[in-house]
């Protein structure tokens, strides 16, 4: 067994390490910052994530799954919350099934002590990656505390750095390498609601709380310790943007007139807002992942997308599996696994970041609306009446592991029908009329 190279000791990186590791492989990782488990983790940077079904999948692989689970919220479903401080409920899937809020600290520590304590996982932090040679599968590395820089040598590379990945920067010289970015003009601020004396919840825990407000939002993801991590999301620029927020009333104006329910949960708001810098929201597509049988991108190096579906953990987790299941097919023929690896996930992970787009749309300006609410129900109470039939487009994204473009394929073939069946439902009690039957028995099962 050979030395594999991994730039980037983030949640892919880390997880990336424990799927070579299981082969035998002796892994070093390299990470530019401090380790994230010897210091006290802030805030500000990052918003919260969700996990489902097929992000588990991956961790239950490799036996990490219910250490995961016992460090997240269960959520079944979103609390929408109207401007008169009013609250719907919708549920994310039927039979208590729920996504799970965690913090992106408490994961990726979770990570690199799993991997770490159980298999041949180097760590190396403070260590900036400056320059790739990937014809040698080879970095030049400085230490960012000694200044020093030597040169690392492997027999595979794989960059896990990022959106702005250094290993993808120099895949981006090679002949014929496609690349593209587009910046949302949005972007997200973190705010903190604060656990109650008790260490309880200010709000319901078990569901992610949304004030949709046209073209902007604010997002509450549960936490263990009784807090929740909000995400505000405003454009960068226009009427109501962080350009627009330039002193404290602008702020408290803005807050009491679109989120009045949660002025008071938020004790830090001027701070937090004033101090947290504004994050973009960035999608990436690349082609090819691969060079040669020397090095790969995987996760956001590959395909960075918007937070708005919560796949972007997930989608990761799910190239480490496809890559692991591609080793086990093909041995160490590291020229056939990255490519077929790159052939099975390209297609998916482009996929995802066009629906990421959709979905962002629709928390945002949607999820209140009184047409799109009758919709999701009707899509629930098929599904209940049906489940061998149907499944809405955001069940089978997060509740299966089917793959991408099988369940956006499947959600346009299934659209047509629910729109007629939508035509002819003016109350819900109707779904058990013949008309709707007929439309029903028209639905194909997802392949």
């Amino acid at each position: 067994m050979g030395r594999i190279i991994i730039i980037g000791a983030g949640l892919v990186g880390s997880l990336l390490s424990v799927f070579l590791a299981k082969k035998g492989y002796q892994v070093e990782v390299y990470e530019r910052n401090p380790d994230i488990r010897k210091i006290t983790a802030g805030y500000g940077r990052s918003i919260n994530l969700t996990l489902c079904d097929r992000g588990f999948m991956a961790l239950d692989q490799v036996g990490i799954g219910d250490r995961i689970r016992s460090l997240s919220v269960p959520a079944y479903g979103r609390l929408i919350h109207d401007v008169k401080g009013e609250v719907v409920f919708q549920p994310y899937g039927n039979d208590n099934e729920a996504i799970y809020s965690i913090s992106r600290t408490d994961l990726n520590r979770a990570l690199l002590d799993f991997a770490e304590r159980n298999y041949n996982v180097n760590f190396h932090f403070n260590q900036q990656c400056v320059s790739v040679d990937l014809e040698n599968a080879a970095v030049e590395i400085r230490d960012l505390e000694s200044e020093n820089v030597t040169r690392q040598k492997a027999d595979l590379l794989f960059g896990s750095d990022g959106a702005h990945s250094a290993v993808r920067m120099q895949m981006q010289m090679t002949n014929r390498f496609n690349y593209s970015q587009q910046y949302w003009e949005q972007g997200y601020k973190e705010l903190r609601v604060p656990a109650r004396v008790n260490a309880s919840w200010a709000c319901e825990k078990n569901a992610l709380h949304i004030w949709p407000r046209s073209n902007y939002m604010l997002i509450g993801f549960p936490n263990t310790d009784g807090s929740f991590t909000c995400s505000l999301h405003i454009p960068f620029e226009g009427e109501i943007s962080y350009e627009a927020i330039k002193t404290e009333q602008d702020l408290l104006t803005l807050f009491k007139s679109s989120f009045p329910d949660v002025v008071d949960l938020l004790p830090n708001l001027v701070e937090d807002f004033f101090t947290n810098p504004p994050n973009t929201m960035i999608t990436i597509k690349c082609w090819p992942w691969a060079f040669k049988d020397k090095a790969a991108l995987i996760g956001d190096s590959a395909h960075s997308i918007y937070p708005s579906y919560g796949q972007g953990a997930n989608a990761g987790f799910e190239d480490c599996k496809t890559l692991y299941e591609c080793m086990e097919r093909h041995g160490e023929d590291w020229g056939v696994i990255l490519s077929e690896y790159q052939r099975l996930r390209k297609p998916n992970t482009d996929a995802i970041a066009d629906l990421c787009v959709d979905h962002f749309i629709e928390l945002r300006d949607l999820v209140g609306d009184p047409v799109f609410l009758l919709r999701k129900e009707i899509e629930r109470k098929i599904n209940q009446m049906h489940p061998d039939k149907y499944k809405d487009l955001y069940s089978m994204i997060t509740f299966t592991s089917m793959p991408y473009t099988e369940a956006l394929r499947t959600d346009r073939e299934h659209r047509t029908i629910v729109d007629r069946i939508m035509s002819v439902v003016d109350v819900r009690d109707k779904l058990n009329s013949p008309e709707v039957e007929s439309l029903i028995n028209q639905l194909t099962p997802p392949r």
